[in-house]
């Protein structure tokens, strides 16, 4: 017989958790909150973001995948996504290159410094979850507290970080973009919006958009970073 009571704070978009978890009262006591950040408040340190494969995809092509990352980040020292049901079934007809998406997955994985567990069905992340609040509120006797400031880092410092991850993006070259489009949300936005310019013979010639007057990102930094974050081809 369990001991023990765990204490969530859930999304209330969250239905599908939100039905499961009615199943564990026994152990959890979940509250139901419009989250700004995340979906599962496990502690004042880590909180989850739940996707599930169709949804991470979709999150990469229109843009806001790595918007919320840096929400994460910015808010919890130790930010979480659950990938679930990340199978072929997900990744079959999405107009992605394979490439592209694991790219994005290793990036925000190794790179931005975001755990990755992959489940597969929501029963399997309700399993995780549970696990991580025991060993955030029982081991380790945290306070599950939804929080909106930084911790840790500064927001300089993880933006920096985050957009040496980007290829060909050193220290010099990521504060660069920082200066001058101040958050990496913007510098992704610049990489999407800027366009290679080709000769009449059709070879590459330079930049159009965004990034056209900042020395150092051609036509060469534009395709490659494009394709990892959006999946688009030049």
């Amino acid at each position: 017989m369990n001991t023990y009571m765990l204490n969530l704070i859930v999304d209330h978009r969250e239905s599908k958790l939100i039905d499961l978890l009615k199943q564990k009262k026994d152990t959890i006591n979940y509250e139901t909150k419009a989250l700004d950040i995340g979906d599962v408040i496990v502690s004042e340190d880590v909180a989850i973001e739940r996707k599930t494969g169709s949804d991470f995809i979709t999150s990469i092509i229109d843009g806001r995948l790595f918007e919320q990352m840096l929400r994460l980040l910015d808010t919890y020292p130790n930010p979480v996504l659950i990938l679930e049901s990340f199978d072929y079934l997900a990744l079959e007809n999405t107009g992605m290159s394979l490439s592209s998406i694991y790219g994005a997955l290793a990036y925000i994985s190794y790179k931005m410094g975001v755990s990755v567990i992959p489940t597969v069905t929501t029963e399997d992340t309700i399993i995780v979850i549970e696990r991580i609040a025991y060993r955030e509120q029982i081991e380790d006797i945290k306070p599950t507290l939804a929080r909106r400031a930084p911790k840790g880092m500064t927001v300089e410092d993880r933006r920096a970080y985050a957009l040496e991850g980007l290829i060909d993006t050193g220290p010099k070259k990521a504060q660069a973009l920082i200066d001058k489009f101040e958050t990496p949300l913007k510098v992704f936005e610049a990489i999407r919006d800027s366009e290679i310019v080709y000769t009449k013979t059709g070879n590459p010639k330079g930049v159009e958009g965004p990034l056209q007057e900042l020395p150092g990102f051609g036509w060469k930094y534009v395709q490659k970073n494009k394709e990892l974050l959006v999946g688009k081809k030049e």
